[in-house]
């Protein structure tokens, strides 16, 4: 199954009347465009499947078509209505489901799901290494040598998925929540501008950690608009005075660093733009 990390929804604004997008492609120092629909785009193929079709109750598409399609299909109509500037009248409802959708941006990333499934299988099965002879006290006889090879036994595939297990406790954190609904929100309109906003497979920019007194947190949502959340009226003082076509560029130089391989756009005019932040990569 796919599992896009960069939602369709969110690319779609960036479409033509063909249905399709300006793709930038840096992969292995090669650097290529082309033009594709968003479904062939930001996706990596059973990236958050389980390796079995059920385990402990859970099925093994569970993650994509239970939890992210939902936040996805939220998130998308609130989307639309931040771009037709009606971000003063969300419901705490619509908040909250655009903050699900941006924390899912930042966990569904394929780095943070391959550090999620590997370090917490790790994790795992080091701790039921730990202390043996406690498992040994209880083990019935013929039961299996160690308690890893217990718990394989009884809840199979559970190790090896417990990191994707939990994913939806991640995304429900209401630690992060709350702090992300209690910034400034802001959305920018760049139609004044030149030229257009980026979105990067790595589309939602952090400026600072969660605590950070002066956070910026920036999406794009269309090619003329981005969605921000800032607190401190340091940072909220610094985009009254921004100039549009000034802050434009920064949000696209930030967006085209951080790709992780690929920068969705308009059309093809912001190519010498992205090549020039990608100096490693060869037509």
């Amino acid at each position: 199954m796919r599992n896009h990390f960069v939602p369709q929804f969110l690319q779609r604004p960036w479409t033509d009347s063909s249905g399709e997008l300006q793709v930038f492609r840096m992969k292995s120092g090669r650097f290529e465009t082309y033009r594709q629909v968003p479904k062939g785009n930001g996706y990596l193929e059973d990236m958050l499947s389980l390796t079995r079709d059920k385990v402990a109750g859970m099925d093994k598409h569970a993650i994509e078509k239970v939890v992210l399609q939902s936040v996805d299909n939220d998130a998308s109509k609130v989307r639309d209505k931040l771009e037709a500037g009606q971000l003063g009248v969300l419901t705490i409802e619509e908040r909250s489901a655009w903050v699900r959708f941006i924390m899912s941006l930042q966990l569904r990333q394929p780095s943070t799901v391959l550090y999620l499934r590997s370090e917490s299988e790790a994790l795992l099965r080091k701790s039921l290494a730990e202390q043996p002879d406690e498992y040994d006290a209880i083990a019935m006889p013929g039961a299996p040598a160690t308690l890893e090879e217990w718990t394989e036994k009884h809840f199979p595939g559970a190790i090896e998925n417990f990191g994707l297990s939990f994913f939806h406790e991640l995304l429900n954190d209401q630690g992060i929540g709350n702090k992300l609904l209690r910034l400034r929100w802001w959305v920018w309109d760049f139609s004044v501008c030149r030229h257009h906003l980026l979105l990067a497979d790595c589309p939602c920019t952090f400026a600072g950690g969660i605590d950070n007194p002066n956070l910026a947190v920036i999406l794009p949502i269309s090619p003329t608009k981005a969605f921000m959340a800032t607190r401190g009226e340091l940072t909220a003082d610094a985009l009254r005075k921004a100039d549009p076509k000034l802050l434009l560029g920064r949000l696209n130089d930030a967006s085209t660093k951080q790709a992780t391989e690929r920068v969705f756009a308009r059309d093809a005019s912001p190519r010498r733009f992205i090549e020039n932040r990608w100096p490693a990569a060869t037509a």
